[in-house]
């Protein structure tokens, strides 16, 4: 995990998706559609789509055997989701269909093990002459000239001396270090907003590095900024198994299942742990539609109640709230330079709120069917 950012962040060769949970899902067309601000070049963009199927397909049976394992969660929550008119479908192959929906999760795996820009995009590109990677740099700012970046400042100060690699006239910089590495360099380029360039001002190793004040740009770097507030909701059934809540896999995993795959990568381990996703569409006080996103799996991240249960039965359906949502947070650095939530995306918008109590009540109520 990222040791400079607040929350939990990626800091390893691939981010996030290294070491995320794999799941893996197409986007619909809507989210390039031109009213949420993208290229009108952009409403369809399938020639991009099928280049990628192509060369990262999904799949919904990660073990090699093509076997499914631990299906309990998938059973039952599927009695939950069929009274409330929802239908199973293979959800990658129905990218916009995601109303009243579920299926089986859809994984980046390759022969039962990981797989994923790293171990595709990545590969190839290391393979050209004009690409260079740099392990364990860090890209401190940007060096420029008014609006011109003539070069990228890097700790790595072996590199000319100084750690800086210039550019030429006609080159190009891209920056993508997550949503808080990115907003930090920025930040420590003169760009953004003056509350977060001044802490910047006013440290001693970055301070020195800014442009001159009169050449810091005024962007809302850090503003705006939206996320999918999720609610954990714990069950038991007798038929679900736990798996001992995933907690002691790297320590002590269950014989049988380890021997499986360390033969041939198959059985439990060959995926993850979510066993069943699903969609609904619903509009909100305000008119808008709002995307709901569910996840269900064996076992839970933490439960607190006074309520006695037994572990060994517990699963979790995690609800998202995403496309759609109006909340909207600020993101930024603290006096440490650590990247940090300034304020809180969540349910600022109480209609937001309003849909996600709505769309929870709506799944609780065959419960007891």
């Amino acid at each position: 995990w990222c040791n400079d950012i607040t929350v939990f962040a990626g800091c390893i060769i691939g981010g996030g998706a290294s070491i995320n949970g794999l799941l893996y899902w197409y986007p619909p067309d809507v989210d390039f559609d031109p009213n949420y601000g993208w290229p009108s070049s952009w409403a369809h963009p399938h020639d991009a789509y099928n280049a990628l199927k192509a060369r990262l397909p999904y799949t919904t049976t990660p073990s090699t055997d093509g076997k499914l394992y631990l299906t309990q969660v998938y059973d039952v929550v599927e009695k939950l989701l069929k009274p409330q008119g929802f239908g199973a479908l293979d959800i990658n192959s129905n990218p916009n269909a995601k109303d009243r929906v579920y299926g089986r999760p859809a994984f980046p795996t390759k022969g039962g093990k990981r797989t994923g820009p790293m171990d595709t995009y990545f590969q190839t590109a290391k393979a050209r002459s004009n690409f260079k990677f740099w392990q364990y740099t860090y890209v401190t700012g940007l060096v420029r000239n008014g609006a011109q970046i003539t070069g990228v400042r890097t700790n790595y100060t072996a590199y000319g001396g100084n750690g800086i690699v210039p550019l030429t006239t006609k080159g190009r910089v891209i920056l993508s270090a997550g949503a808080f590495g990115t907003a930090r360099i920025l930040y420590q380029s003169g760009i953004g907003p003056s509350d977060m360039i001044n802490i910047v001002k006013n440290n001693a190793q970055y301070g020195p590095n800014l442009p001159p004040q009169s050449q810091w740009i005024d962007l809302p770097v850090g503003k705006y900024v939206s996320d999918n507030p999720s609610i954990n909701l714990v069950f038991t059934h007798p038929s679900v198994d736990s798996y001992d809540n995933w907690a002691p896999i790297w320590t002590s995993p269950r014989a049988a299942d380890a021997a499986q795959y360390k033969a041939n990568q198959s059985g439990v381990f060959a995926g993850t742990s979510p066993r069943l996703a699903f969609w609904r569409a619903l509009g909100g006080p305000d008119g808008k539609t709002r995307y709901l996103q569910g996840t269900a799996r064996p076992g839970a991240a933490s439960v607190t109640t006074v309520y006695p249960y037994n572990a060994s039965q517990i699963f979790t359906i995690t609800v998202y709230l995403s496309t759609g949502i109006t909340s909207r947070g600020r993101i930024g650095i603290d006096a440490t330079m650590y990247g940090t939530v300034l304020q809180n995306p969540w349910f600022q918008d109480p209609n937001d709120k309003t849909v996600m109590l709505t769309a929870i009540n709506d799944l609780l109520s065959t419960m007891n069917q």
